[in-house]
Parts: structure tokens; C-alpha cells; sequence
């Protein structure tokens, strides 16, 4: 029992290979692109999806609320009957004063009768009045570059106006207050406010990275040190510069291009995930620890967990590692880069079932999202 025979040594081999060698392919993209969060400003991508009842809705049929709060949600989500039960005590008050909430559910990339049963015991169990879609496939869980669950995404005049991976204590805070002030309330507190970059700018890096997936990075750059100089306070062009520099192993200008970032931004997590991650791949370990502890004390930013495991790893702390990558597949079992980096993990601690089992695990999520095989 539990033998392998040396023809089933060479099969797994044979098998392995190929799954490292297709992902060596794809793991840029797929680590960059998981990481595009939605820019604040830019046009929310449209949506129609069914709810439990097998209605059609679309995001274009409340074009005309003052905000619309999209809520992506599982019940197999730690946090989401919180998320469901703090926002549905929010519409029922503030529904008559332009606040539509929609409960977008992503419980599997198939989702079967039995999830609806589940779904639908949930809504019944927490009274909730708002829609709920099924987002069956994910299309639009992925069209949204959701990080976490619960993600929330406040859509207002047709533009992403606000967004916020998880449930945090802070940030949850300011986004109600946030909408309050939106529809003419007194918050509460003063709203932090929230960089809004011209539409030019949005444009501009937009096109940069659509320059860089296409690999003219002298344009993409070009366009990219553009929008900095266009608006120095906007941190998404920093970050896609930076990827585009990593992209050609230009690790020196990549580092330096997010410590400008991070000093515009002395708090923003994404920047903070993504310099520890490089960090951590050229041998600056101790920085890249206390770096990315930071970002996961900061928010339940998916990114920040498995950068941290990863850089983990790196400092002989396995059992430590792998419990960071388990907190992240709560947050996100969607995301391929999770099963990316802890496949490289296992490869490194000859642990080569374990890592063959990753590689095919992020290889079929991967296929399975357009966004990163467009």
C-alpha cells in the first residue's frame, strides 16, 4: 500500500515537469494581474447576473441611486454574515435616500443546487432584503479583481468611488461615513478623504498597462512616468511601473520606484504587499518581514498574507509560512498566486506531491479566470 513503482516515480515526474512548465508561463501574470486592484474613478464594470429567484438584474438599472454598494460574499466566508447583516440594517434606513445595496455571491466557480439551498438559508436566516445575485462562474468576481471576502465596491455616477477588501474596523468606519456624507447625512466622524486622479490620468496608466501586457514596455513605462508626473499622489502607476521593471528584472528601479510610492502613501497596504514581496525575492528577508507584518495588521489585504508566507519561508519558518497561506485561501481560494507561491514553497522543501498539487491547482484557476488569459 502506498508504493510507487518506478514507472509511477517517472509518470509523477513527467507530470510535474509539465505543470512547472506551463506555469513558469504564466506566473508574471498571474501574480500581477491578481494584484490590479479597481482604481478609484474609473468606469465600474457592468454586470447582469441572476438572483435566487432566477430574476435577471443589471448594475445599469440603479444608474440613478446616489450609491450603489456591491457586496461579494460566501457563506463559507468567515466574515460575511457580519458584512450582510451591517448592510442590511443600512439599506432598510437609508434605502428612500438613493442607497441600493446588491449581494453578489460567489460560493464555488460552479455554483450547484446545493449552494443555493445554502445561500438561500443564509438570506432567510440573517432577514435579508436586498438583492442577492449568483455569480456563477465568477466573471464578475474576477472582472472586479476581488482581494478577499467579504470585498465591498461603492459604485456612484457609473465610477468606482470607493473600495474595501474584508471588514475592517477602520476602514468599514469611514466607508458608511463616507456614504452618509453622500447622500447629504452628518457622518458620525470626518471623512478620511479619498484621492480622486483626473480621468486623464486613469487613461493614461490604463493604456500603459495595456502597453505592457502586450510587452512594448517602452511605451507602457513612458505612459506610466507620465501619470506620476500628471498626479504624484496617485499610487497605481507607481505599482504598475514597478511590475513592468520587475517583468524585465530591473530590481534595483522596481524597489526604488515603490519606496516613492510608499512615501506618498506612507500606509497604503498594496504598495507596502508589494515591496515586501520583492524584497523578499532579492534577499532583503528581514525588511520584508517587518514590512509585510505591517500590511496584514493594517487589513485583510490577501496579498499581504501569502507575500508574508512566502517571505516566511525564505527565513527557515515553514510551519509558519504554511499557516499564513491557509489564512489566505479563507480570505481568497480563487486567487492562483496563493497556490503559486506555496507550490514554489513545497519545490523547495522537496515536498514535491504537495507542490505538484498547487501548480495544478493554480494552473486550473488560471484557465478558469478570462482576465488573466485575455
Amino acid at each position: 500500500m502506498g508504493h510507487i513503482n518506478k514507472r509511477g516515480k517517472l509518470d509523477f515526474k513527467i507530470t510535474f515537469s509539465i505543470i512547472v512548465f506551463f506555469v513558469s508561463f504564466v506566473s508574471f501574470s498571474c501574480i500581477t494581474n491578481a494584484q490590479a486592484l479597481l482604481q478609484t474613478g474609473m468606469a465600474a464594470p457592468q454586470f447582469s447576473l441572476k438572483n435566487i429567484e432566477n430574476d435577471k438584474i443589471s448594475l445599469s438599472q440603479y444608474s440613478r441611486k446616489k450609491a450603489v454598494i456591491i457586496l461579494f460574499w460566501a457563506t463559507w466566508s468567515a466574515n460575511s454574515p457580519r458584512a450582510l447583516k451591517r448592510f442590511e440594517r443600512f439599506y432598510k434606513k437609508y434605502k428612500d435616500k438613493g442607497i441600493q445595496v446588491i449581494g453578489i455571491n460567489v460560493e464555488n466557480q460552479t455554483i450547484s443546487d446545493n449552494d443555493v439551498g445554502n445561500i438561500k438559508e443564509v438570506i432567510k436566516k440573517l432577514q435579508i432584503t436586498f438583492p442577492v445575485l449568483l455569480d456563477r462562474g465568477l466573471k464578475t468576481f474576477h472582472s472586479y479583481h476581488v482581494m478577499a471576502l467579504p470585498s465591498t465596491i461603492v459604485v456612484s455616477g457609473g465610477k468606482i468611488s470607493y473600495e474595501l477588501p474584508a471588514l475592517p474596523i477602520i476602514g468599514t468606519e469611514n466607508m458608511f461615513n463616507y456614504l452618509l456624507a453622500l447622500i447629504g447625512e452628518s457622518p458620525p466622524r470626518k471623512v478620511i478623504p479619498i484621492h480622486m486622479p483626473r480621468y486623464d490620468v486613469i487613461a493614461d496608466t490604463n493604456l500603459g498597462r495595456r502597453f505592457a501586457k502586450r510587452k512594448i514596455y517602452v511605451m507602457a513605462s513612458s505612459l506610466f512616468e507620465k501619470a506620476i508626473k500628471k498626479d504624484p499622489e496617485y499610487i497605481v502607476p507607481y505599482i504598475a511601473l514597478a511590475e513592468l521593471y520587475g517583468s524585465e528584472g530591473k530590481n534595483t528601479e522596481a524597489e526604488k520606484t515603490l519606496r516613492k510610492a510608499l512615501a506618498v502613501e506612507p500606509g497604503n497596504v498594496v504598495t507596502m504587499s508589494e515591496l515586501g514581496y520583492l524584497l523578499s525575492k532579492t534577499g532583503k528577508i528581514k525588511e520584508a518581514i517587518k514590512i509585510l507584518s505591517g500590511a496584514v495588521k493594517k487589513n485583510s489585504y490577501t496579498p499581504a498574507y501569502y507575500y508574508l508566507a512566502y517571505a516566511l519561508s525564505k527565513d527557515g519558518k515553514l510551519k509558519e509560512a504554511l499557516k499564513l497561506f491557509k489564512k489566505a485561501i479563507s480570505l481568497n481560494p480563487y486567487e492562483p498566486a496563493i497556490y503559486l507561491l506555496r507550490a514554489e514553497v513545497y519545490e523547495n522543501s522537496k515536498m514535491l506531491k504537495e507542490a505538484a498539487s498547487d501548480y495544478r491547482k493554480a494552473l486550473e484557476l488560471f484557465l478558469g479566470d478570462p482576465l488573466l488569459i485575455q
